[in-house]
């Protein structure tokens, strides 16, 4: 049976000099019966590109595949269009605020608020809203799930099917709270940020594995019976990180330029070099940089100008280091 597709305008504000914030939906269901609805949301931050990827193969395969959706899916893949046209991260009004931390917003306040409001009651209800980030400028990142402490032990579990390379539980903390995950945790519909690199080298193998990850989890709620890879074995341990004493900072203390080692993803041991500081004027290396314990680097900077006390690295790391 053929999929229904239905494009709808969820949200839309007026803004100076006559232009309009428009947030639209684009919602595939199939035609009798739905066994429930997942949300895809991304588009938050305007310089952050592989969400519109990650949605492409989506719905490229939802439409390949027709016959095999058994619930709704909707794809949000700009939330920020007035930010993702200019590749500008905030949104590029006269205040410059961040949108992920204005929900669940306000129906009468500011065009900002009042965004974060529309989107808020349209995805409120859903089965789960998976928002979709990317690594910021210069840090290339593993394919993680983040979820908040409050939520995680509801959560957890579920976020496995996802097969992320890292669960990343947050503290809990007053900025969570205005994000749109936050914000839709905290009225009950289940939420997880997936964040995927897009500073490496090939965007659309990381966006496939994301995409994967996502019909395998849909696949697990009953929405698809199509291809998906198979979820993580029970006795599979994800990496995962639940105390901030699990993550090492790796910071530099000369200026430079940043030339880094391929370490991402990998299991360490305690002096590995991560990368050097080089002075290309003097022809000499600054520093190196070398992982201080045995972990996970799950976040590097990539090559890049650095000054002293610039992040290079985090480490998750090994159970029983100091």
């Amino acid at each position: 049976m053929a999929v229904i597709r239905q494009i709808t305008t969820v949200a839309s504000v007026a803004m100076p000099i006559e232009e309009k914030w428009t947030v639209r939906r684009c919602r595939y269901m199939p035609g009798e019966g739905a066994a429930g609805r997942v949300c895809i949301a991304t588009g938050i931050h305007g310089d952050e590109m592989m969400g519109q990827l990650i949605a492409f193969g989506v719905v490229s395969r939802i439409m390949e595949q027709q016959e095999h959706l058994h619930g709704i899916v909707d794809v949000y893949p700009m939330l920020n269009p007035l930010g993702l046209d200019i590749g500008e991260r905030l949104v590029p009004a006269s205040t410059r605020l961040d949108m992920n931390r204005a929900f669940p917003g306000t129906p009468d306040g500011t065009p900002l608020e009042s965004v974060c409001y529309q989107l808020v009651q349209d995805m409120r209800g859903a089965d789960l809203v998976l928002d979709i980030h990317a690594s910021t400028q210069n840090k290339s990142e593993l394919y993680e799930v983040r979820l908040n402490a409050a939520s995680a032990a509801q959560l957890a579990e579920q976020a496995r099917a996802l097969c992320p390379e890292l669960i990343w539980i947050y503290p809990e903390k007053t900025a969570y709270e205005a994000s749109l995950t936050g914000a839709l945790c905290g009225l009950g519909t289940p939420a997880m940020i997936l964040e995927a690199d897009e500073r490496r080298r090939k965007p659309q193998e990381i966006a496939g594995r994301v995409v994967e990850g996502i019909f395998c989890k849909l696949r697990e709620m009953g929405l698809w019976t199509g291809s998906a890879v198979e979820p993580p074995r029970a006795q599979e341990e994800i990496p995962t990180i639940r105390t901030q004493e699990d993550v090492l900072r790796v910071t530099c203390e000369h200026p430079g330029v940043y030339v880094p080692e391929d370490c991402i993803g990998e299991w360490v041991q305690e002096g590995r070099i991560l990368g050097r500081i080089i002075d290309a004027l003097e022809g000499v290396v600054r520093e190196e940089i070398k992982a201080p314990c045995a972990g996970l680097v799950f976040s590097q900077r990539s090559y890049s100008a650095v000054y002293p006390g610039t992040l290079i690295a985090r480490l998750l790391r090994r159970r029983g280091e100091a």
